[in-house]
């Protein structure tokens, strides 16, 4: 009962097997798919306080921030990160996904102050 079978045409996986007689190793198109992508990389929101405000203590200017780095990707792309193989020496391993772990995503909050 737990036997894979199907009508020839009607599979998209090879066969199980422990011994490659199918020759899946070999080159394929069978994984490539759409790699593209739009990403919103990173947005910085600053409010300088107005002088009026910070001289009576001194201060020539204060500016506060809030800064995000990879905050979105719009993609179709099944893998943890569109932007891959970028890590690889290997000329013949360019673009191969090998699973690296995606770019975090970096929130900081800030002051600048000049005195």
């Amino acid at each position: 009962e737990n036997v894979f079978l199907a009508n020839p045409g009607d599979n998209t996986l090879p066969r199980p097997t422990t011994n490659d007689n199918n020759r899946n190793n070999r080159m394929s198109d069978r994984f490539i798919e759409d790699g593209s992508y739009i990403r919103i990389q990173n947005v910085r929101l600053s409010y300088t306080l107005p002088a009026l405000w910070t001289q009576k203590v001194r201060i020539q200017r204060l500016q506060l921030y809030a800064n995000v780095q990879n905050l979105y990707t719009i993609t179709n792309y099944s893998g943890y990160d569109p932007e891959i193989g970028a890590f690889n020496q290997d000329p013949l391993l360019q673009n191969v996904d090998m699973g690296r772990y995606p770019s975090p995503r970096l929130y900081t909050l800030g002051v600048n102050v000049d005195f």
